[in-house]
């Protein structure tokens, strides 16, 4: 008789905060059956919530998919020096095959046997105390978006939608690929039928965490965004790469469901429809125009490190539950805070940012070499932990030698008789006090989520990781306004979006200008939430895009003016008075990077090959 990890399923039920207090009247989880399932509400909901935890740690885990981009790197190497120097293979598949749990084949093809599961028997389920459209409808939604996460790996994949046994025939299992336009139908048609399953789910009446209509109605935008894109247009794909243009099995990676123009006005019109009723949702803002840059700034910052209207489908993490998602300020935090600093950001990512006026930042520009931190937008002092940077007071083992709560990424004379091999280290630096076997190679920290419960970054803190948000489906709306030549309809919405981050308006009536603009601020708005790994690949961009082909870090010096001596006992603080400060880009070898046309898609491992052998690998392995 088969039956489920009743103990581990059960868990996860309080997690989601059900109504929980009759689990203790079960049976021992040994005396439960499947067929149990389907005449309990409550165990049935336990098994929803079972299916949920395929999202585990979300984007909250110790390594982030940031560091599998030109946002940040990973600073204890691992399988990431092999992912982003595009030696990953069928044997190898590097950080996103072995260690990023949400687009793992193997999970994702047994959460959707689970979803089959609840699909074939929800209808027939005898309970009455759990209401059975809802977890159909969530079974519809959790198997489109694992398969979403399918194709956006691998392209078209096998499409298992019957709910198969060990009593099946053997053959049944040797399932071929299907088209890549054949999984997006599929995947469409999923979220067709849980749309009206969960009409009456919103962000106000459902628990944190669990699907809504809104949900559905967003990943609908996303998928249709994916296909639209430059990476599964066949002539445009196979114009960029050979490895494309010579693929025999181009269906596999290819959309050809009508034109380009029909597959862009198709994602705009389901963008258009959410944008116009929300269903409880909202953009988020960050003050009125008189507000300071800092201010903007803090706003900007609280709106990650708290529930929002604008969260749309998240992972909710509390700190009474030790779960590695509530370990972000642990993980990513500085160095001098008794953190780990794991996922630093990447000088290319930091000079994305542009200056106040919206000018962008420019190193060969003598003003912004000379203060590179100074006068930059909102949303790099919201996001970007840099050398002189104010954050909370240390640790009062290391507020000894900082006692003023200041990012120390630098180096720094203390005697105006000391050469520059002398000069102090930073808190902050590897050769600083703090844990500087944990500290950043490019000078720089993640400041974006980092919110360190009762001022020590070691405490687990409450965190939300948005899968999806409202700004997103403006995103992709403006996006394919943009595509389609719609520029003024384009300019409208991203300028909305820019207004509520203090930042000019766009004028561009240039299409190529304007979508370089446009992939920069979705870059920025989006960082450290898994969209850049994706976004780099349908945009096809990775030939050009610095920072995945090279890893750029920052060194800081800071030189006593002439005349200036410090006094007996003084400590470093940053000061201009005091000190000359120089900033010097550097190529950090640490972790070589490229990027080979081959690793738009990611390879099939050859277990699965072998366990499937009518399976066909993805180009360029």
């Amino acid at each position: 008789m088969k039956k489920y990890s009743i103990i581990l399923i059960l868990s996860l039920g309080l997690f989601f905060a059900s109504s929980c207090s009759d689990f203790m009247d079960y049976p021992p989880p040994t005396e439960i059956s499947a067929g149990d399932v389907w005449t309990d509400g409550i165990l049935a909901e336990a098994y929803m919530f079972r299916i949920y935890f395929t999202f585990q740690d979300a984007g909250f885990a110790e390594e982030t998919l940031a560091s599998a981009t030109d946002e940040s790197m990973f600073i204890h190497g691992r399988e990431f020096r092999q992912t982003m120097a595009g030696a990953v293979n069928d044997l190898q598949l590097g950080y996103i095959g072995k260690t990023q749990s949400g687009h793992q084949w193997q999970r994702l093809y047994q959460s959707i046997r689970w979803c089959n599961d609840f699909i074939a028997n929800i209808d027939a389920a005898t309970f009455d105390n759990r209401d059975k459209n809802q977890l159909k409808g969530e079974a519809f939604f959790l198997r489109a978006y694992f398969y979403h996460r399918l194709t956006r790996a691998f392209g078209g994949v096998p499409l298992v939608t019957n709910l198969t046994t060990l009593q099946d025939d053997p053959a049944s299992f040797q399932v071929p690929r299907s088209s890549y336009t054949d999984c997006i139908n599929q995947v469409l048609s999923d979220l067709d039928q849980a749309e009206p399953l969960l009409a009456k789910y919103t962000f106000a009446n459902t628990q944190k965490g669990r699907a809504t209509v809104a949900a559905v109605k967003a990943l609908r935008v996303r998928v249709l965004t994916d296909a639209a894109s430059d990476l599964h247009d066949e002539p445009t794909a196979t114009a960029h790469s050979d490895i494309f243009a010579s693929y025999k099995n181009k269906e596999l990676l290819f959309y050809n469901k009508g034109s380009r123009a029909d597959r862009w006005n198709a994602a705009k019109t389901a963008a258009k429809n959410l944008m116009d009723n929300p269903l409880g949702h909202a953009l988020p803002t960050f003050g009125g125009d008189g507000l300071s840059v800092e201010d903007k700034a803090q706003a900007y910052w609280n709106q990650f490190n708290q529930d929002s209207p604008d969260h749309i489908f998240s992972r909710y993490f509390i700190f009474t539950k030790d779960e590695s998602g509530t370990k972000f300020s642990l993980f990513n935090g500085p160095a001098g805070y008794h953190a780990w600093g794991g996922n630093v950001p990447t000088q290319d990512m930091v000079d994305a940012y542009s200056m106040a006026d919206g000018t962008p930042f420019d190193w060969n520009n003598p003003a912004h070499k000379a203060a590179p931190y100074k006068n930059r937008e909102p949303r790099f002092y919201a996001c970007i932990f840099y050398d002189g940077a104010k954050w909370i007071p240390r640790p009062s083992d290391y507020a000894i030698a900082d006692p003023t709560g200041t990012i120390e990424t630098g180096y720094y004379q203390m005697n105006p008789s000391d050469s520059e091999a002398a000069y102090w280290p930073g808190m902050d630096t590897r050769e600083g006090g703090g844990e500087n076997w944990n500290a950043t190679f490019t000078g720089y920290y993640i400041k974006k989520f980092v919110n360190p419960r009762d001022g020590l970054h070691s405490n687990r803190i409450n965190a939300v990781f948005p899968f999806i948000r409202l700004t997103e489906v403006y995103y992709d709306y403006i996006e394919a306004c943009i595509e389609l030549g719609q520029l003024d309809e384009a300019k409208t919405y991203l300028n909305q979006i820019r207004h509520s981050v203090g930042m000019p308006d766009i004028t561009s009536g240039n299409q190529a200008e304007l979508r370089k603009i446009y992939q920069n601020e979705r870059r920025k708005d989006f960082l450290f939430e898994e969209q850049r790994y994706w976004d780099m690949r349908r945009w096809l961009i990775a030939k050009g895009a610095p920072g995945l082909n090279s890893l750029k870090g920052v060194k800081v010096t800071a030189t006593l003016k002439p005349g200036v001596t410090l006094a007996p006992g003084e400590k470093y603080s940053h000061d201009e008075s005091k000190w000359n400060y120089t900033y010097t880009v550097n190529e950090l070898t640490v972790e070589p990077r490229s990027f080979p046309d081959k690793c738009y898609f990611m390879p099939i491992h050859r277990d699965e090959m072998n366990r499937n052998l009518k399976l066909i690998q993805n180009p360029g392995y």
